[in-house]
């Protein structure tokens, strides 16, 4: 996928939370009184685009939503565990003068990974005996992880939509299909309380399979696996736990 294109998507996701961050926008209480260790819960939603055999480029994409649901567990300051459930919906025009069929496709696309995330910079801004109560307004991060992806394309004539079209292709294979997945990306954090945090975050999902465009491998093409990028913003809750169960025994 264009680098530049990537940046694009995630850039507007930034401007609020980097116009917040300015002095005087908003009043945050650095001070905290939770331990940077136990478990997120997190949702988050954007765009995502792809990268397959019939369009490599921001012109033939289709944006698409994503959603997602998952939670994190935080081992320290600098290092945390995830694990997602995300639904995407790719679409893009074929974009080869090559071979100018005008195909389209659309692919209902679910994701399962786990992800171990890295922070860049360490949780805490104080120091010595203020080390403890001291939180940064931003921390960035970044994210690898591995997982599943649960995909069901539908390809058709033209560059209308798949809901007008008058008919589709044949599959080019059974689907509903399964392929492995490997997440890279990171973020920025932006922690507003000790419960909530928002993240804009922007992913690259590197899968296995060939078929998320229902187009295989083509010869002579070049041809690799397809890809697909989402750009997001998550909000970031961290339940009490730990004061809920204490009160039930008093």
């Amino acid at each position: 996928m264009n680098r530049n294109f990537c940046f694009s998507l995630l850039l507007p996701l930034l401007l609020p939370f980097c116009a917040a961050a300015q002095p005087g926008f908003l009043k945050i209480d650095p001070t905290s009184k939770v331990a940077e260790h136990g478990l997120v819960l997190q949702v988050g939603g954007g765009v995502a685009a792809v990268n397959s055999d019939i369009c490599k480029t921001p012109d033939c994409n289709r944006l698409g939503p994503s959603i997602s649901l998952g939670a994190l567990y935080k081992l320290s300051p600098n290092l945390a565990i995830s694990s997602e459930l995300d639904y995407v919906r790719l679409g893009a025009t074929e974009d080869n003068p090559r071979r100018p069929l005008n195909v389209s496709f659309r692919s209902e696309v679910i994701g399962l990974s786990g992800a171990v995330v890295v922070n860049l910079k360490d949780s805490y801004s104080g120091s010595g005996n203020y080390r403890s109560l001291r939180k940064r307004f931003v921390v960035p991060y970044v994210k690898v992880g591995a997982g599943l992806v649960y995909y069901t394309p539908t390809s058709y004539p033209g560059q209308g939509n798949l809901n007008d079209s008058q008919y589709t292709y044949d599959s080019e294979r059974n689907y509903p299909a399964v392929a492995l997945l490997v997440p890279l990306g990171g973020g920025l954090r932006f922690r507003f309380s000790d419960k909530i945090s928002v993240a804009p975050e922007l992913v690259y999902y590197i899968t296995s399979t060939d078929y998320l465009d229902n187009i295989g491998p083509r010869l002579g093409d070049g041809s690799s696996t397809d890809h697909y990028g989402v750009a997001a913003v998550k909000v970031l809750y961290t339940p009490s736990l730990k004061n809920k169960i204490f009160s039930k025994f008093r």
